[in-house]
């Protein structure tokens, strides 16, 4: 049970992150921005090993720290532009899944 566990926490941090902080922008809670900063934490740590990520990937959480400032400081267009490097980074992950799978 444990080891199917940590999967399914680990994989289900990556959307309920990006829902998080799309949802705090939007409606302008900080407090949810930074809830999806610290549930991508996991993610970007293991993003952090890959070799074109290596290095950056670990401060992906903190674009989505100043996105929380930004909607606090209500710079509703400085949060929305902070939050893009994590969903890039998603949709890069998402790319190479499907492309091993098709392949």
């Amino acid at each position: 049970m444990g080891a199917l566990l940590v999967p399914i926490l680990f994989w289900l941090s990556i959307p309920l992150s990006l829902v998080f902080s799309v949802i705090g922008v939007w409606k302008r809670n900080f407090w949810l921005v930074l809830l999806g900063a610290v549930l991508f934490f996991p993610i970007s740590y293991y993003f952090n090993g890959s070799p074109s990520l290596y290095g950056f990937a670990i401060f992906l959480p903190f674009f989505q720290v100043a996105s929380a400032a930004a909607v606090k400081e209500e710079h509703p267009l400085w949060a929305w532009l902070l939050l893009v490097p994590a969903f890039f980074t998603v949709l890069w992950f998402i790319g190479i899944i499907l492309f091993y799978q098709i392949s």
